[in-house]
């Protein structure tokens, strides 16, 4: 059992996460097998028609290509790569206090709507989502890492310029910034921290009033079209209609496509991913394994209100991915008792029970079902569902990949016939 509980570690499974970002990265990036251009088109969204929302990016990249002539999808590719690895590496950190238990390590490493969003779901990979996750788990892993009186150093030096450039890349930030407030207020508790943090948050009036003053309409639309003609891309048709257009996606999606089925696996995905993590973490708040500061124990859900605005965008899964990764986040940066919660593992080591039924909920939880961009929305009326082969279909993959890798670059393998 201690050999099996050496090799079952969370290095073990965050060696895993890594050869699955690697592999994936490597087909979008050098590969056209995973190509999707509902996510890739928006990367190259710019100011060349005019000041417009989510341009920043793809301003960068057209400058840059002035200078260096570089292809898109490796300059894209590279950021998105260094974003991924990275944020793996923050879960491995901010995890380390729950390393006692297998089951919870287990469950947050392979969880559809966190880190393996992007995986199950190839469309999202470049998604500018990313960058939202990755602000809220880089804020989090500078509250677990550094004291107080660091932390406001580190705030304004990384928090809140990735704050900035994440809002001015994709306006989906903003819906989420009450959430980084809740992670300050509650590590501070400080009144007058607090106040200097707040001071310090007001500066994202700036990026926020710029966002709303440069909406975007349709002779920009019609412009960047043009321009991006020359790297094959073409932006959604949403970006010129502004809230009219989201509204009316709104409409149409749910009250004339949307069908039994497809509210169910929402409901379903819903449940799965933010109810359950929301239940579990509750009832270590309850046993006070985790602790909130006392000014919020009453209101503290108020600041995720905001962050159900996203629910108007029309693809339900990166929403339900976002929310999400920001609950996780709160729950994990709480203040933590190491000791009730060793004690709470071994009570449930010592009932066979326990043991048995956690064992069937994990391994459905990680390997049977996926929620996708659209959280099992039917498309065109197809029938489709969420309960569908995951991370062992990922493993598959990753045998696929490997091998014609190894063939490739390395030497000749045997020819595989079926």
């Amino acid at each position: 059992m201690k050999y099996f509980n050496k090799i079952l570690s969370p290095e073990f499974f965050f060696v895993i996460l890594l050869l699955l970002i690697f592999s994936h990265s490597y087909s979008h990036i050098f590969t056209d097998n995973l190509f999707s251009s509902y996510s890739y088109s928006e990367l190259f969204i710019n100011y060349q028609a005019g000041l417009i929302r989510r341009g920043l990016l793809g301003e960068i990249y057209w400058q840059y290509n002035k200078i260096i002539e570089t292809d898109p999808k490796k300059f894209f590719g590279l950021i998105f790569f260094i974003l991924y690895i990275t944020q793996v590496y923050f879960l491995y950190y901010i995890c380390k206090f729950y390393r006692s238990s297998k089951f919870l390590i287990i469950l947050i490493f392979f969880a559809p709507q966190l880190i393996l969003f992007p995986i199950y779901d190839y469309k999202v990979y470049f998604l500018k989502d990313i960058f939202s996750k990755f602000t809220i788990f880089l804020h989090g892993f500078l509250i677990l890492k550094f004291k107080r009186e660091e932390y406001l150093y580190y705030f304004k030096l990384l928090v809140l310029p990735f704050l900035v450039i994440s809002i001015l890349i994709h306006e989906y930030q903003i819906l989420f910034i009450s959430i980084h407030i809740l992670l300050s207020i509650n590590f501070l508790g400080d009144k007058k921290k607090i106040r200097k943090i707040f001071n310090l948050y007001s500066i994202l009036l700036i990026p926020v009033l710029f966002t709303f003053l440069t909406l975007g309409n349709q002779t920009q639309f019609n412009e960047l079209n043009e321009i991006l003609k020359i790297f094959n891309a073409e932006i959604h048709p949403q970006l010129g209609g502004g809230f009219r257009n989201l509204i009316g996606g709104f409409y149409k999606w749910h009250f004339y496509y949307f069908s039994y089925s497809d509210f169910l696996n929402l409901f379903l995905c819903f449940l799965l991913s933010i109810v359950v993590p929301i239940y579990i973490f509750e009832n270590f708040r309850i046993m006070k394994i985790i602790n909130i500061n006392s000014n919020l124990k009453s209101n503290y859900l108020f600041f995720f209100i905001p962050t159900l605005i996203c629910f108007l965008a029309l693809d339900h899964g990166r929403n339900i991915s976002l929310i999400a990764n920001h609950v996780f986040i709160f729950y994990m940066t709480l203040n933590f008792n190491k000791i009730k919660f060793n004690n709470l593992i071994k009570k449930t080591e010592k009932n066979i029970n326990y043991i048995f039924w956690l064992s069937i909920f994990v391994f459905f939880y990680i390997f049977m079902w996926e929620i996708d961009q659209y959280a099992g929305f039917g498309l065109q009326g197809k029938e489709t569902t969420i309960f569908k082969s995951s991370l062992f279909a990922e493993f598959v993959k990753l045998m696929h990949y490997s091998y014609y890798l190894i063939d490739f670059y390395i030497f000749d393998l045997p020819e595989i016939k079926l």
